[in-house]
């Protein structure tokens, strides 16, 4: 072998040392296995998918907080709601059962029953961010007017045919908790259900206490007068109002244990998610962190295996005039 060719193979060998020395360095400091594609295609690949993963999982993260925070204030305000309809309910039994009442003890009550129907209105019109829990997908200022009106629906006209379909709906507000079609989960309220539309078909909880609250203060009370609009009489007014408050309890219930099974659902996502969330952060690190003893030990090799290719280059390739003249 000549002294050009030992050049070559030793120069080719140090630069080889030398590109693996500044690889491990590299490692090192950055802490990561494969830092760029070029240090491993088919490992880089890998991992692009699996930070997509965690991409989105951080995307259903935030979600999924946003929803629980929809879903808990939904819950006490619901909870609080069903409460001040008991304590409405039970004014008007207290109302209807008292036979030594006086107007001024009827108005008491009637009073009474004012503050809790303004109460309910406001819990009804609760926001969260800027947006009532009980307007769905409506832009609408408040779920409900002050005189007690559903304005969480959204009317949407089609034709079809010639013929013109105008229809009501109330949208739910959703949030995807994982990639299915079914990850979906409403974190609003329907206000109408839970509340009444405020419609004659459908009068809204307040009006109901309204209609007692005029009851018990109607001049015709004690004389049991009928009105002229419905033929009841105010005491008769009284009745069918407990009855229609009852009913209303049963329906926010009903909406209420909606709103449960949706939390529960959307709790137990967060616990999933955050399992997702370890195990593709376990998987990312299995294909791009380095092993920072191993690593460390890899370099100090290196560094020696360098330094002795280096020496023994330079003691082997010795230039003589012989070389230079051969």
């Amino acid at each position: 072998m000549t002294t050009s060719q030992i050049w070559s193979s030793s120069t080719a060998n140090i630069q080889a040392s030398k590109a693996r020395l500044s690889q491990l360095t590299a490692q090192s400091s950055s802490g990561l296995l494969v830092a760029k594609p070029s240090d491993d295609p088919v490992a880089a690949a890998s991992i692009l998918k699996v930070l997509n993963q965690q991409s989105a999982n951080a995307q259903y993260t935030t979600n999924i907080a946003d929803g629980l925070t929809w879903l808990s204030t939904a819950d006490s305000t619901m909870t609080s709601s069903e409460n001040l309809v008991r304590q409405a309910k039970d004014l008007a039994i207290q109302a209807g059962n008292s036979g030594t009442a006086t107007p001024a003890s009827r108005n008491a009550i009637a009073t009474q029953l004012e503050g809790i129907r303004d109460d309910l209105l406001s819990a009804a019109n609760t926001k969260v961010n800027g947006r009532s829990i009980f307007a769905g997908t409506s832009d609408a200022a408040a779920a409900f007017t002050a005189a007690g009106v559903f304005a969480g629906s959204t009317t949407t006209t089609s034709t079809t045919n010639g013929t013109t379909t105008t229809s009501t709906v109330t949208g739910s507000v959703q949030r995807r908790i994982g990639s299915e079609p079914t990850d979906l989960v409403t974190v609003s309220a329907d206000g109408s259900a839970a509340f009444g539309a405020g419609t004659t078909a459908s009068p809204s909880v307040f009006q109901q206490i309204q209609g007692v609250i005029d009851a018990l203060r109607s001049p015709g009370y004690d004389t049991d007068t009928p009105d002229p609009v419905t033929g009841r009489t105010p005491k008769e007014a009284v009745t069918a109002g407990i009855d229609l408050l009852n009913t209303a309890l049963t329906n926010l219930s009903a909406q209420h244990a909606v709103l449960g099974a949706n939390y529960a659902r959307m709790t137990s996502a967060k616990t999933q998610n955050a399992t997702t969330a370890t195990a593709l952060e376990t998987q990312r690190s299995g294909l791009q962190d380095a092993d920072t003893t191993k690593t460390l030990l890899d370099l100090k090799t290196q560094e020696l295996a360098y330094q002795t290719a280096l020496q023994v280059t330079a003691q082997v390739i010795q230039p003589t005039l012989m070389s230079f003249l051969s």
